[in-house]
């Protein structure tokens, strides 16, 4: 039986009308990726990388072409179908932190598990766990503020795991971190990926993280231009022991 892509996007476009012009933000975009591969979208501001991310995460639609997850349609999806989607089979991870600063830690990464239901105690038991799993049980109690922005962004990762996703969606996850700070993150990302064989899609400017890609597509215009398959960077010891999964 042939391998069932996670994701798959099939002759896809995605235009705007700005005015009177019209912007191709991405044009005949064609790409499979698999479970448990980390693969990193590479290109300068502009070129359509998270606009293609967009798409994958259901938040926008194509102009035209097919977006298959696992086989399935995303436009045969209705409202309530993308919504469930985006809770339960995708884990987002922005360049902003976007914690809610009224709730401590350990809320916050619970948070998505409220919009299924499930009782505040396992949710808090879940949210722990992974807390642990990104080396910050300690702050379980404290407020996003009291944290630095490499502490909060894995705070964030966290919170994107908590649903048990088949893919982790990260747009640009260390743009607004100092080096010490980004290499903690892009460490977690591949511990998560190499362990656990999350699937992980990565977006970015930065080249010095596509050594750690499975495959890297090279985007410019709206268009994949290249596509890189690298051998798989083994994680060191240390990498394997720094960080559990669950």
């Amino acid at each position: 039986m042939a391998k069932v892509p996670v994701f798959k996007a099939v002759n896809v476009t995605k235009t705007y009308q700005l005015g009177d012009v019209e912007v191709k933000a991405l044009q005949n975009i064609n790409l499979e990726i698999y479970s448990g591969e980390f693969i990193c979208i590479f290109g300068q501001s502009g070129c359509g990388k998270s606009t293609l991310l967009s798409l994958v995460a259901g938040l926008q639609k194509p102009t035209t072409g097919e977006i298959f997850v696992r086989g399935e349609k995303l436009s045969a999806l209705n409202n309530e179908g993308l919504a469930k989607y985006r809770r339960s089979k995708i884990g987002i991870v922005f360049q902003s932190f976007n914690l809610v600063p009224s709730m401590n830690i350990l809320e916050n990464i619970a948070l998505p598990l409220t919009f299924s239901r499930i009782p505040k105690a396992q949710r808090l038991a879940r949210a722990k766990s992974l807390l642990e799993t990104v080396g910050l049980a300690k702050y379980a109690d404290h407020s996003s503020s009291q944290l630095s922005g490499g502490q909060q962004q894995r705070v964030a990762i966290a919170r994107s795991l908590v649903t048990a996703p088949w893919i982790i969606l990260a747009d640009e996850p260390t743009g607004n971190l100092d080096s010490k700070a980004a290499d903690e993150v892009m460490r977690l990302l591949i511990s998560l990926n190499r362990k656990s064989k999350r699937t992980v899609l990565l977006i970015t400017h930065n080249p010095n993280y596509l050594e750690y890609a499975d495959r890297v597509f090279f985007m410019e215009d709206g268009k994949i231009i290249k596509t890189q398959v690298n051998n798989k960077v083994k994680a060191s010891e240390d990498e394997e022991d720094e960080v559990e999964t669950n």
